[in-house]
């Protein structure tokens, strides 16, 4: 019948030759390991203080990648070896002082410049040497990651500038991999990473400081026609990237955690990064000027990353979450919003908003058997978390001009005066 031998992944010949053994193997995956694992930190631990827009999306989309890359190689490891070896640990001390350096460099030149490139060399070689037939699990493992890894590098392709300082570090470890022979040359000393979780906007985005974002209220308020609701509800997507920026601080400071707890929260962030860009591009479509005609204040994440413990920011995303469950407030009344709009689009992107949340209900409900909080106290405590850090932007507030700019908004995107122009004093929780 002419098919190709061994199910088309490889030639007799190909399949007969010595790959890796089982120990080498698992060797150099604990190390694969613990460079996605660190990866996914750094991303996570510069995404608030960075300030460009465009590169916050990315951090949040890569940083879940090399999460869901963690958790497969952590399956495979434990499928080759019993005991499991310590998965939550550098394996090399000398590859975790190279990545100290990548979390301290520039994040363009350290992750995109030159980690990415590295971990992709390392991921090749590896998928031409290893047996294609014994060692298949692994191979589709690597593969799979390196579509995502090539695409990270695409994206990231000349913004970073080259890093003698990183190199070094790289080969004394003995590369990616562990298998170069480390050069003996003198290394620069070490540099301390920093992490700053004040969000910032670049220069093209205005009113950061600006706390008044009437969209908060408007897309609830009854006696306003829902175009006018749908259009605040867009505003609410696009400022949703202060989710991200907040749970990157709570992400990066609880170091203590099991790998669920990152691996699920990473999920959360990526999705609302993409909320957010889901805002952006309805928009857009719009031919909305968003960066300049919406001041995207920072508030949410200033005050909990600056005035609340980690674990009051986790309960408070918990208390938002199931905020937004009840039907005549929450999802399903954000989606007939759209919908009775007569707005496919953001209907389309509002379902799917709708779905992430279930998802988020979920992860909220496992953080809180984790720390054995009750749904109850989760509440309680979300009340006092908000006034108290509500109260603490009081000292920001100089910083921008408080001015209301919704009438003048709506004006130009709806060509109409708007209807929630009384509206109650901005002082809740929401997302």
């Amino acid at each position: 019948m002419d098919l190709p031998e061994l199910a088309g992944i490889a030639t007799y010949p190909d399949a007969a030759r010595i790959g890796f053994s089982v120990d080498e193997n698992v060797r150099r995956l604990l190390r694969f390991h613990w460079v996605e694992r660190r990866l996914m930190a750094i991303l996570v631990a510069h995404l608030t203080s960075e300030p460009v827009w465009e590169a916050k999306c990315a951090f949040a989309l890569h940083q879940w990648q090399s999460a869901e890359h963690v958790d497969a190689l952590r399956e495979r490891i434990a499928e080759m070896r019993n005991p499991v070896p310590h998965l939550d640990a550098p394996p090399d001390s000398a590859l975790d002082t190279f990545l100290d350096q990548v979390d301290a460099a520039d994040t363009l030149t350290g992750v995109y410049g030159v980690l990415y490139p590295a971990l992709a060399d390392a991921y090749r070689n590896h998928i031409a040497r290893t047996n294609p037939l014994v060692d298949y699990p692994t191979r589709r493992i690597l593969r799979h990651a390196l579509m995502d890894i090539e695409e990270a590098i695409a994206w990231g392709a000349g913004r970073g500038a080259p890093s003698a300082h990183l190199h070094a570090y790289l080969a004394a470890a003995g590369g990616i991999a562990g298998d170069a022979v480390p050069v003996a040359i003198s290394l620069d000393a070490p540099r301390s990473p920093h992490h700053d979780f004040h969000p910032r906007r670049d220069d093209r985005f205005h009113g950061q400081y600006n706390f008044e974002f009437a969209p908060h209220l408007v897309y609830n308020m009854p006696d306003v026609p829902a175009d006018e609701r749908n259009l605040a509800l867009l505003c609410k997507r696009a400022l949703e990237m202060d989710v991200p920026e907040m749970m990157a601080s709570f992400l990066t400071q609880r170091s203590d955690q099991p790998w669920e707890f990152y691996r699920d929260y990473s999920r959360q962030l990526w999705d609302e990064a993409r909320h957010a860009m889901m805002g952006t591009v309805a928009l857009e479509a719009r031919g909305i000027d968003w960066k300049r005609d919406i001041p995207l204040n920072v508030s949410f994440a200033l005050r909990l990353n600056l005035h609340a413990t980690p674990i009051e920011r986790q309960v408070m995303l918990y208390a938002i979450e199931q905020s937004l469950m009840p039907g005549e407030t929450g999802k399903r009344y954000e989606y007939e919003t759209a919908i009775a709009a007569g707005d496919a689009l953001s209907a389309h992107f509002h379902d799917y908003d709708w779905a992430d949340e279930v998802l988020h209900a979920q992860i909220g409900r496992r953080m809180l058997k984790r720390e054995g909080i009750s749904s109850d106290e989760a509440r309680e405590r979300a009340k006092e978390i908000h006034e108290k850090t509500w109260t603490a932007l009081e000292q920001y507030r100089s910083l921008d001009v408080q001015h209301d700019w919704w009438p003048a908004f709506v004006q130009k995107a709806l060509g109409k005066e708007s209807c929630a122009r009384a509206r109650p004093a901005l002082n809740i929780f929401s997302e």
